[in-house]
Order: C-alpha cells, then structure tokens, then sequence
C-alpha cells in the first residue's frame, strides 16, 4: 500500500484503500455523518482524497451496522422536534436542509465510478444513498426496511426522488405509499440493484465492475456521470417541499412518535 493511501476511522465511518480501491463502511447509520461539523468535514475530506486520487479507481461502501428499525427513525424525528423547541424554526430546518444537500451534492458530484454492496438489513438512509451512487449489489438476504409511512412521517430525505429517477412515479407511489420493505428480489425485478451476488462473491463482484469501468477513459467516465445524473436544482426544490411538509405537519408527527411502535 502506497505511502498517502487512504485509511481514516472514526465513531461514525471507517474508510481504507485496498491497492486501488476505497472501501467506506458506515459503523452507525449514515445520517452520523451530520451528527457533528468534524465528522462531517472528515466525511468530505475523504471523500475528496479518493476523487483526487490517481492510483484509486473507484468506491465500494459496504454497510457495517446493522438495522436498528423505527427506533433509530424515531430517535432522529425525535431530535429534530426538540431542536424546534431551542432554536428559532427556521434556523434549525435551514441548517439541516442544507446539510442533506452538502450530502446529496457530494455523491453526485464524485467523478470516480461508486458502488454499494448491500448485505441483511437496510434501512432508508443508506438505501437512498445507494440509489444516487452508480451500481448497487446485493446478497439475496437483502431487505430495505422503510418505515416512514408506518410512523406518519413524510420523509426529509432524498429516497423518493432518487426512487422516481431510477423507476418512475406510479412503482415509486406503488411502494412508498403501501410496503414497509423491499426484498432483494423485489429489488431485482424492479431494476434496483446491478445483479444479487453472494456474500462471499460480493466484494470481488464490485471489484469486477470497477475492473471493467477501468478499462475507459477516465474523463469519459466523468462526463458521462455528469451528462446522467439529476439536476441539483430539482434535487433542492425536492428537499424544500419535503422540509415544507415536514413543518405542516409537524403536531400530527409529535404524536405519531408517542403512539406509534
């Protein structure tokens, strides 16, 4: 391994370089990452180290932790409620507005090729985050839990949006509006992941394709990925009505969070 090879780990994220792969795993639920501004900077640092990188090929996150269900959901609506009570409204939403769109803009905007290897259970975060990287595997054991709509809440991610780009709006209703969670074979009927691999075959499978990506020019690859991916503009307009919604309905989710399990 080179000299100025990647490898930082901290409470939130672990991430090494592997000859010329990096390899970001989430040791909490992705959401951390806005948790506080030094694992944040540290999350964008990385992220530009690898882009910057010219031995590295491409990005492989895995999932670390596992799915800790409506609990984990709740304890972030919860938080958010509460900050309402300290912090002017609008500060507060603003703050966190701009956060996810940071998020949002700094995996769209990586120019090496991205990959997900998702294995057991996910939750929502980590699953949208899959949809705005470039392929997605899966072991058959694979379930994406999705518990908004269980809970009352709208959510104030970017999931619907990035499910609608990759599906379209009537199979995007279909399953934010009456399922609780997605198979892996659900997934792979809807387009939703590259191919279902094995756990033991999953990190040479994202290897493979990185390998077979390699192959191109490198500014092809990033143009391309520039020419597919969704206008930030409609991105923010997305998380703005999302946001809007959120406040609306605001009392509505208070209870939600008591009566609900």
């Amino acid at each position: 391994m080179e000299k100025n090879s990647i490898e930082i780990e901290n409470d939130v994220f672990l991430c090494t370089q592997t000859d010329d792969v990096a390899f970001l795993s989430f040791k909490q639920n992705p959401i951390e990452v806005l948790s506080n501004s030094e694992i944040m900077n540290a999350f964008f640092s990385t992220f530009s180290k690898i882009d910057d990188s010219r031995k590295i090929k491409g990005l492989v996150i895995t999932n670390w932790s596992e799915y800790t269900g409506g609990i984990y959901l709740k304890g972030i609506i919860s938080h958010i409620v509460e900050t309402l009570k300290h912090e002017r409204q609008s500060t507060a939403i603003q703050r966190l507005k701009n956060s996810i769109e940071q998020l949002v803009k700094l995996f769209t905007s990586i120019t090496k090729p991205t990959i997900t290897a998702l294995n057991g259970n996910i939750g929502e975060v980590l699953f949208a985050m899959s949809l705005v990287c470039d392929f997605r595997f899966a072991t058959p054991n694979t379930i994406i839990h999705l518990p908004t709509v269980k809970f009352g809440l709208p959510t104030t991610g970017v999931l619907p949006f990035y499910l609608v780009h990759h599906i379209g709006a009537p199979r995007s209703i279909n399953i934010l509006l009456s399922k609780t969670s997605l198979s892996a074979t659900e997934l792979n009927d809807l387009g939703l992941i590259t191919d279902l691999t094995t756990d033991e075959e999953m990190i040479n499978q994202c290897i493979k394709k990185l390998d077979d990506i390699s192959q191109y020019p490198s500014y092809g690859i990033a143009s391309m990925k520039r020419i597919l991916r969704p206008d930030a503009n409609e991105t923010s307009k997305f998380i703005d009505r999302a946001f809007e919604e959120f406040i609306l309905n605001i009392n509505e989710i208070k209870d939600s969070l008591s009566n609900r399990s």
